[in-house]
Order: structure tokens, then C-alpha cells, then sequence
């Protein structure tokens, strides 16, 4: 009798752990491999262990250009009419008894000068100028001709003024080579004035 339980106590031992392996073989048969698709949808592509330094490492953000300097620039101007202020004989010159033509020349300094009646610190900086200041742009030239006999030629004197209306914008000039207009603008008015000579001819006196 006691043989007999010993045998049945090895027989169910030996059952029980057959049965466990046999278990155990199964379910390492179901484990199948994860595809990386799939396992970056599961993780939403967080990383967990086994991760490198680099990807935990946020990008720096370069910083933003600097203002380096500022340039004021013209963007329009509109011109008013020339005006003639006054005029005079400037000289006159006669082949009134001549018996060919005569050949003359004269010169004149249209004695040009401006100024900058109205503007603020973008007009004085934008053209390197002081508002109210007059400056000289005389031109000097030569007026060639032939009077024919009995002709004269006066030439007349004209005090001519005009003006003309500016508008400039300021650029930003940055660090990195670009530029951007930073919203100011100003205004001024230049006036103008200058001799204009012209010649005409006369028959006789």
C-alpha cells in the first residue's frame, strides 16, 4: 500500500510539471516580433530606455539679427512749374552794320543755389544737409551763335524759382546683410533758384 502512494505521488508530480513546460512552450510560441510602424504607434515615438543623449538635446534657437545701423532713402518727390521771377538784358551784341554774319560768344553763370526751406532729421540726414541752409550749384556754360547782318542779339536774364517736395522712409539696416523700412517717414520742401540766359535776335535798332 505504501508503494502504491509513493508511485501515485511521482505519477502526479511528474504530470503536473510536464504539464507547466508544455504551457510555457505555447505561450513562447504565440510571442511574435513588433514591427516599427506599429511599435511607434504604440509608444507614440517616445523613447524609454536605451535612448541616445542627442535626441533628449533641444535645438538652440539662433538669435534674431540686430540693428546695426539706419539709412534714410528718398521714396517720391513731385516738382512744381519753373517760375520766372523778374527778367533784364543781360548783354547785347549787334551786326546792325555789318555786311556778313558775325559769330559771338558769351559767357554765363546761371548762379544755381537751394535750400531746404521745410524738413525734419530725416531730410537732414537723408540728403546731408541743414534745413534752412542755401548751397551753391552754379553751373558756368558758353552761348555760341551767328547774328546775321543787320541783326542784333540780346540776351535776356531770367530770375527763375521752383519747387519740389520730398518724402523719405527709414531703412534698418541689420546684422545679417538685410534691411527693412521701420515705418518713420518725413517730408521737406527744397527750393530752387537760378538764372536762365536766352538769346534772341532783332532786326535793326
Amino acid at each position: 500500500m505504501k508503494r502504491f502512494l509513493i508511485w501515485t505521488l511521482v505519477t502526479l508530480v511528474a504530470a503536473l510539471t510536464g504539464g507547466f513546460a508544455i504551457a510555457d512552450r505555447a505561450h513562447a510560441a504565440d510571442l511574435t516580433l513588433v514591427g516599427a510602424s506599429e511599435l511607434n504607434d504604440v509608444t507614440g515615438g517616445v523613447c524609454f530606455i536605451n535612448c541616445g543623449d542627442d535626441e533628449d538635446e533641444e535645438e538652440e534657437e539662433e538669435a534674431p539679427p540686430r540693428v546695426v545701423g539706419t539709412d534714410w532713402r528718398p521714396i517720391s518727390q513731385s516738382s512744381g512749374p519753373a517760375e520766372q521771377l523778374s527778367y533784364a538784358i543781360y548783354t547785347e551784341i549787334s551786326n546792325v552794320y555789318g555786311s556778313s554774319p558775325l559769330e559771338y560768344s558769351v559767357t554765363v553763370n546761371d548762379q544755381c543755389r537751394f535750400r531746404w526751406v521745410s524738413g525734419g532729421i530725416g531730410i537732414a540726414k537723408g540728403f546731408n544737409i541743414a534745413v534752412g541752409r542755401t548751397y551753391d550749384c552754379d553751373v558756368i556754360s558758353t552761348l555760341k551763335g551767328k547774328i546775321s547782318p543787320g541783326y542784333r542779339v540780346k540776351v535776356y536774364k531770367g530770375d527763375m524759382r521752383q519747387y519740389t517736395t520730398v518724402t523719405v522712409a527709414e531703412y534698418l539696416l541689420l546684422s545679417d546683410g538685410s534691411e527693412r523700412e521701420s515705418g518713420e517717414r518725413d517730408v521737406g520742401r527744397r527750393e530752387r533758384r537760378w538764372n536762365r540766359f536766352t538769346p534772341v535776335h532783332a532786326y535793326g535798332y
